[in-house]
This record gives C-alpha cells, structure tokens and sequence, in this order.
C-alpha cells in the first residue's frame, strides 16, 4: 500500500513540475536568450579594435540597417554573404545574426545548424563556442531528448562565464522531464552562487519558492 501512495505522489509532483514548466518556460527561455546575446554582443565588439573595422564592418552594419528596416529577406541574404567569408571576426559575428533572424521567422532547424557548426568549428573561441551550444539547446528544450541536452549543458554548467545560465536550463530539463527535486538542487546552486548574475539568482529563488509550495 505505502508503494501505491509513493507512486501517486511522484506523479503529483511530476504534474506540478510540469505545470511550472508550461508557465514559465517560456519567459526562461527569453531571458535566457537575451541574456546569452548581450554577452555575445559584447564579447564580439570587445574583441576587435578600430583598425580591424573595414569593409567587413561596413558590410556588417549594413545587414544590421537591413534586418533594423524590417527587409528580413536581404538582411538574412547580407549576413549569409559575409558569414561565407569564415567564422572569425564579422563572419562569425554575421552567423550569430543569421542564425537569430532565422529563429524569429521559424525557422529554427537552420537556425540551430548554424549555432551547431560554430560550436563545432575549430576555428572559433571557447566563449563563442559556449553561446552557439547555449543558443542551440534553449531552442530545443521541447524536443531533444534529456540526456543529449544534459550532456550539451553539464561542462558549461561545471565551470566558466555560462555555469549559471547552464545551470538554469538544466533545471528546465529536469522540470520538463518532472523531476522537481532535481530542479530544486539545480536552482539552488544558482541562488548560493554569489558569483551568478543578480537575476539569475533572483529567478532561481523565485523558482525555489514556487516549487516548494
């Protein structure tokens, strides 16, 4: 009798964790994303100086005019161009842009192919490498199987600038798959890491309360 009552009460806590999924999911998934692309935006102007900046710069900010005038279509065919030219400097940065528009317009198969070749690519940085594998896993949170995503996310999660932001999907895996006690311990890493981004750690608090009612 005392295994029927366990057995109910996991698949109570399963519902409940996925109950928590389907409502906040998706403001996860946003700000991780915004998150992932201010740090790539700014790592990528950081690491170039003014006499890097010519014709793949003027390239570049003209694509960036393109998608900003809502002409998606020469926008994607801009960044497409200049990410040919290889994944290093403005083609890299010209993937990236690429790989987001595409994923705004639906088309989030092309869009994790990009990401999937720059954290592939031996020609790119650890920390870029971090972003495409960050970018590639948040837009398949609802259809990958758990433990590829649990092996894409585990070695940024261990060490380095994304271990929070890591973290943070991991534990929207283990929601997704209703394993709350899981997500709890995830979560709560990120709450006690006092070298995690504010807001992270906010989230990540907020997320210990809901689950623990």
């Amino acid at each position: 009798m005392a295994d029927i009552f366990q057995e109910v009460d996991e698949e109570v806590r399963k519902e409940k964790a996925a109950e928590w999924w389907r409502r906040y999911g998706a403001y996860l998934i946003g700000v991780a994303v915004a998150l992932v692309l201010a740090i790539g935006g700014y790592k990528a102007w950081q690491a170039y100086d003014e006499s890097q900046r010519g014709e793949a710069s003027k390239a570049f900010t003209e694509a960036r005019m393109l998608a900003d005038s809502d002409d998606q279509d020469a926008a994607l065919a801009a960044y497409a161009a200049l990410a040919a030219e290889g994944e290093s400097g403005y083609g890299l940065l010209a993937s990236f842009e690429e790989a987001r528009l595409l994923a705004e317009q639906g088309n989030v198969a092309e869009a994790i192919a990009i990401w999937e070749r720059i954290a592939a690519s031996p020609d790119v940085g650890k920390g870029f490498k971090g972003i495409a594998t960050l970018l590639s896993v948040l837009h398949q949170l609802d259809t990958a199987d758990a433990a590829t995503l649990r092996a894409r996310l585990d070695p940024l999660a261990a060490t380095g600038p994304f271990r929070a932001g890591a973290t943070e999907l991991l534990a929207a895996v283990e929601l997704r798959e209703g394993n709350p006690s899981e997500a709890r311990l995830l979560y709560g890493q990120i709450a006690d890491d006092v070298t995690a981004p504010q807001g992270l750690r906010a989230r990540a608090a907020e997320m210990l309360a809901a689950l623990a009612e």
